[in-house]
């Protein structure tokens, strides 16, 4: 209907996919003849029409028809590098990806491992493009290549992906999939398992290629064969050669062949086993010649070529972005530059605020020496009162008296570089008790006892790495002042002048 609506209105372009779909389904369905003469057709016409889309479907058919009906695997292959390139050169990168598949299953054919790394390239090309069908094929073609190379923990890595993927989409040819599942297996040992692999694949005979369906049985009369169980592998291999007689499919049938020649051998029917060792030799001569080779590397040659022109052109593409992203690069130094000023700033702005902080603290230490002499009278003032009142409850006057003897004894006896220091001890030498204590000290400073003892510390530390020629090492001072770790010195001290000691003593040093 298609071809009858593009002739009756002159379209080139319905004619010319008219005759791609003629083409392929006449080929599918073993009408050799007239499958050829529309490909030609639709090969002319895409050509004339500059139609890269519609020339990769033709160079695909063309392929197909070269290797299963011709047989001839150089030619195809020569058909699938022009369809990989013209698929590349429009970026439909779907059809690139089918072609490449197709590309693997000729190396496989031909039992050459060197398909791997276009196996390869369409399962990068899948997971790059987010496209599960190219990645299905990738995934199975990469499998192929890794079981001709007796890789087996490689292969099944890659079938079992290709297989999630089949499922999770519904892809049509699952045959292709449990047939190759079977081999592995089969290569791996696993007879029983590799049977049932290839019975399954097998079951899907309506919805299979013929060369996928000829293959199952030939990999299931090889398990019998292994088990010498050649009487029933001969059925099998005549199912086989009979689906490949059905549409006209060549592929398969040398090694079927020559599997069926085995078979007799080892049955003792010299005579057939000699008829299909014959057949066998006759599709094998059909395959291998010197003037294919030769062609063959005539196609590598200009498929490497191509290859090349690409590689340049992602080159001059890496150079343009390789560039954009010195711009990147440089813009990004001139802001990092300017955070690093800024930065440098800051520190010199706060370098001054700690040498200020350590002046602050040396004039505050020159004015204590002038408060001694007052704080001297109130301690003779506040000996005469009675001090024995611990047993009795607290007056203002006698809270006062305490805290005034409370901060001589710190003073002038330095009690607090005292580790051990407890409220408990500390009530004894003033001859009260704890509650009395802790209410005195709450009462006076709002301060816990805690931190009322460790303000004396923390002065004290102040005074002595004021001073430039104090080199006493900031351990043996935290040990002398009574800190119990090195780590509560620094925290202290630093929520009190706002450096670390190490950082005041430095800026001490500059005063």
């Amino acid at each position: 209907m298609l071809r009858q609506l593009g002739e009756s209105n002159h379209n080139a372009t319905y004619q010319l996919y008219a005759y791609i779909y003629l083409g392929q389904a006449l080929m599918m369905n073993g009408r050799q003849q007239p499958a050829k003469y529309y490909m030609n057709k639709s090969l002319q016409l895409a050509l004339a029409l500059h139609n890269n889309s519609a020339l990769c479907s033709v160079y695909n058919g063309l392929g197909l028809y070269a290797s299963n009906v011709e047989r001839n695997y150089y030619r195809s292959i020569d058909y699938y590098f022009k369809g990989i390139n013209t698929a590349k050169h429009c970026g439909n990168t779907h059809l690139a990806a089918i072609l490449l598949g197709n590309l693997c299953n000729v190396y496989y054919w031909k039992q050459d491992p060197e398909g791997l790394k276009y196996a390869l390239e369409c399962y990068a090309l899948g997971h790059k493009q987010r496209d599960a069908y190219a990645i299905f094929i990738g995934a199975n073609s990469a499998a192929y290549m890794y079981y001709l190379n007796h890789n087996y923990t490689s292969a099944i890595r890659y079938i079992q992906e290709a297989e999630a993927v089949m499922h999770k989409n519904d892809f049509y040819d699952q045959s292709l999939v449990y047939n190759l599942l079977g081999k592995i297996l089969a290569g791996m040992g696993k007879n029983d398992k590799a049977i049932s692999e290839f019975k399954k694949s097998i079951s899907f005979s309506k919805t299979a290629s013929a060369s996928s369906i000829a293959d199952a049985y030939l990999g299931y009369a090889h398990v019998l064969m292994k088990q010498n169980k050649y009487a029933a592998a001969v059925p099998l291999l005549y199912e086989g050669v009979k689906v490949l007689d059905k549409y006209s499919n060549v592929i398969h049938r040398y090694d079927l062949y020559e599997a069926m020649s085995q078979c007799f051998e080892h049955l003792g029917k010299y005579e057939q086993s000699l008829q299909f060792f014959k057949a066998s030799q006759t599709e094998k001569d059909s395959l291998f010649n010197a003037e294919k080779e030769t062609a063959l590397n005539e196609i590598l040659i200009k498929y490497d070529i191509e290859r090349q022109k690409n590689e340049v052109k992602q080159t001059k593409l890496e150079i343009l972005q390789n560039e954009k992203q010195l711009q990147i690069t440089m813009m990004g130094f001139f802001i990092v530059l300017i955070i690093l000023v800024g930065v440098f700033y800051l520190y010199r702005r706060r370098n001054k605020l700690y040498l200020q902080i350590v002046r602050l603290n040396k004039d505050a230490l020159a004015r204590e020496k002038m408060l001694e002499e007052e704080i001297k009278q109130l301690q003779r003032d506040t000996d005469k009162l009675d001090t024995k009142y611990a047993a009795s409850s607290l007056t203002n006057q006698k809270s006062e008296a305490l805290f005034i003897k409370l901060n001589r004894m710190m003073r002038e006896n330095r009690i607090y570089t005292d580790s051990l220091l407890t409220k408990e001890k500390l009530a004894e030498y003033l001859g009260t008790n704890r509650t009395y204590l802790s209410r005195v000290i709450n009462e006076q400073t709002e301060q816990p006892f805690t931190k009322y003892v460790n303000k004396f510390r923390i002065e004290e530390a102040i005074r002595l790495l004021s001073d430039p020629q104090n080199e006493t090492p900031l351990k043996a001072i935290c040990a002398e002042l009574g800190f119990k770790s090195l780590s509560t010195f620094y925290t202290l001290f630093q929520s009190t002048t706002g450096m670390t000691p190490s950082q005041y003593r430095s800026r001490a040093k500059e005063t």
